[in-house]
Order: structure tokens, then C-alpha cells, then sequence
């Protein structure tokens, strides 16, 4: 039993490595916006990509651990109390090592959509602008074909 529990702590610790990768893509995707620089973005955008298919299979694996153990449906934050008392310090630091790996994530994730959200703005202000201009600069009224 024990074996199984280890198991799933280290698929956890994995897990949590998985969102440290994106958690320093996201920074980095951060840094290529305030850049200007699109093609940085993009291949920011692949990347994110390929660890979401990564973690789609890791999310089966998951499962099949949690089934495994009889834990099917657990949320991570109540891990701890349902694995075996030895195991709990274990269990409890595994978690919060997880947790904590993930609210980095979603802060470093909140930055990047913010900023690239303030970037695509500022774009459709500039489209707007150019237009306008675009606009004032062609001749008065609607022209007429007078040919008869």
C-alpha cells in the first residue's frame, strides 16, 4: 500500500514540476509581450501547448493512481487526511509543495493574460487611430460617376 502512496507522491512532485515549466513560461511570455516581440509570443504559445497535451496524460495517470488506491473524485486538499497516518506528514508536504507550486503559476499566469490583454488594447486603439486618419484623408462625400 505504502508503495502505491509513494507513487503518487512522486507523480505529484512531477506534476508540480510540470507547472513550474509553465509557470516560467508564462514569464517568459510575459517578457515577450512588454518586447513587442510576436514571434517570442508564438513560440511561447507552442510550448504551452505541448505541456498541455503533457498534462491531458498525466491527468489519466492520475487517475488510474487515485483509482488504484480507492480515492477516485478526492480533491488534492484532502489527500492528506485520507492516506494512512504514517504517511500523512509525507502526504501534507507533498501537497503543499504542489499548492504552492500552482498559486505561483496562476500569479505568473494573471500577469502574462494582463499584459498581453493591455498589449491587444493598445493595437486595436492604434487600428482605430490609423483608420480615422485614413479616413479624414479621403476626399469630402461620397463620390458620384457622372459619366452618361
Amino acid at each position: 500500500m505504502e508503495t502505491s502512496y509513494q507513487e503518487l507522491f512522486r507523480f505529484l512532485d512531477q506534476l508540480g514540476e510540470k507547472v513550474e515549466e509553465l509557470t516560467a513560461l508564462q514569464q517568459e511570455k510575459t517578457a515577450a509581450v512588454r518586447r513587442d516581440d510576436l514571434l517570442a509570443v508564438n513560440d511561447c504559445m507552442k510550448r504551452e501547448q505541448v505541456i498541455s497535451l503533457s498534462l491531458r496524460s498525466m491527468e489519466k495517470k492520475r487517475e488510474k493512481l487515485l483509482g488504484a488506491l480507492q480515492l477516485e473524485g478526492l480533491p488534492l486538499s484532502a489527500l492528506t487526511a485520507h492516506c494512512p497516518p504514517e504517511l500523512r506528514p509525507e502526504a501534507r508536504a507533498v501537497v503543499e509543495r504542489l499548492m504552492g507550486r500552482y498559486t505561483v503559476y496562476r500569479s505568473a499566469a494573471t500577469v502574462s493574460r494582463n499584459t498581453l490583454e493591455i498589449n491587444l488594447h493598445e493595437i486595436e486603439k492604434q487600428i482605430a487611430r490609423h483608420e480615422g486618419r485614413a479616413a479624414a484623408e479621403q476626399p469630402g462625400g461620397p463620390l458620384a460617376d457622372i459619366r452618361a
